[in-house]
């Protein structure tokens, strides 16, 4: 009886510690899907993105972001972006929602990348994004974003055996092997009041800055790594920073990595577990993992005590916190106000003439002003009924 009773308190214990994660959180927005409509994004003509998918936009969108059953809009400013197919024949849309796309077969969101070398030159980059949300002018100075990911078990990021971006076979220590990558999610800060003539795409040149895009590379002989992508404008200023692709983006930048591991080369991970070639944190493994980033503008300008985080089930695989976003001479009053789930993918395992698209599926989405969680794991099982206590 003693141990039925602790077992049961644990599992109370387990079930409050998970609510009061979600309770107090400061929620920002969430969805698990379950209340959006069936939805599908096309691949585009040059035209599916910022302002014609708008959910604001004057007219309406012919194609807009996803709704909820009511007719309401699932974030009320939101939009897709979506390139031309990139692979000798389309194989479909660049995401959808549905049933049976979410965890435990519930409903999610599904994001198709198309996969392709570039010949010839200009093919193999899938360019888009499932989701864009604006969140007021105001923003706010910090910002956790988490969801659940599931990568295809089918999922292979690079050729065997390497090749060079014309499709050339390169001896291993190459200098010349072409670089995959995946970008994750964009955080960033829209320093203007948002209408239909923002260049809210422009992710390099445009009015998003300061910005946050954590995501992988594998550059050269390395492999892959968090990068800060050096040429997202990281400064209050715009400003760009030069970005060579010969060189991995720690060497050029070891200053936006935690620095416990300058002195050892390209910043990986911590507890590094290599998963179909990827180092530590983007599991192709065909299960649910949950990932949460966390953004904190610094509190003055040109003060370096920013914050930038991320979590793989719970775990904190990447903390830097002496970020100077916001330069001297910038303002912090406006905060992060513009979250896309995920960017351009660059999949390297195929040539574009197999027409192989990899899927990733998404559920539960949450922004937040304090840490989310993953809470129960996805095939936790489901509280007990009428549970009575014994007295130990």
């Amino acid at each position: 009886m003693k141990t039925q009773a602790r077992h049961a308190l644990l599992v109370l214990a387990v079930l409050a510690t998970t609510s009061a994660q979600t309770s107090s959180a400061g929620i920002i927005f969430s969805t698990d899907f379950e209340d959006v409509a069936d939805w599908t994004a096309p691949r585009g003509d040059g035209t599916l993105g910022f302002p014609n998918t708008w959910s604001k936009k004057a007219t309406g969108p012919k194609y807009g972001p996803p709704k909820k059953n009511d007719g309401s809009w699932m974030h009320p400013s939101s939009w897709f972006r979506s390139a031309p197919t990139q692979i000798s024949t389309s194989q479909g849309p660049m995401a959808t929602i549905g049933a049976g796309q979410g965890r435990n077969g519930t409903r999610g969101m599904t994001y198709n990348v198309e996969v392709g070398f570039t010949f010839p030159a200009g093919v193999g980059w899938t360019g888009g994004s499932p989701l864009t949300m604006h969140l007021g002018d105001a923003g706010y100075h910090e910002m956790y974003v988490a969801m659940w990911l599931k990568y295809d078990s089918a999922w292979t990021w690079l050729h065997n055996p390497l090749f060079s971006s014309a499709g050339v076979p390169q001896p291993e220590g190459s200098q010349n092997v072409a670089g995959a990558q995946q970008k994750l999610v964009f955080i960033s800060r829209l320093n203007e009041v948002l209408t239909a003539s923002s260049a809210a795409d422009n992710h390099s040149n445009g009015p998003l800055h300061p910005s946050w895009l954590p995501h992988w590379f594998n550059f050269l002989t390395s492999k892959p790594y968090f990068a800060y992508y050096a040429n997202r404008s990281h400064q209050s200023n715009g400003i760009l920073v030069s970005y060579v692709d010969k060189n991995d983006l720690w060497t050029k930048k070891p200053e936006y990595y935690p620095d416990y591991d300058r002195d050892n080369g390209p910043y990986k991970w911590p507890d590094n577990g290599v998963t179909d070639g990827v180092d530590g944190f983007i599991h192709s493994d065909g299960q649910w993992h949950h990932y949460e980033y966390h953004v904190k503008m610094n509190s003055a300008p040109g003060v370096a005590d920013g914050v930038q985080e991320a979590w793989l089930d719970g775990r904190k695989k990447f903390s830097k916190t002496d970020m100077p976003f916001v330069l001297t001479g910038g303002s912090v009053s406006r905060g992060f106000n513009y979250v896309e789930l995920f960017d351009n993918a660059y999949v390297l395992s195929h040539l574009y003439t197999d027409n192989v698209v990899y899927p990733i599926y998404i559920d539960d989405v949450v922004i937040s002003t304090s840490y989310v969680g993953p809470g129960l794991p996805p095939d936790a099982p489901a509280a007990p009924v009428n549970l009575r206590l014994s007295r130990p």
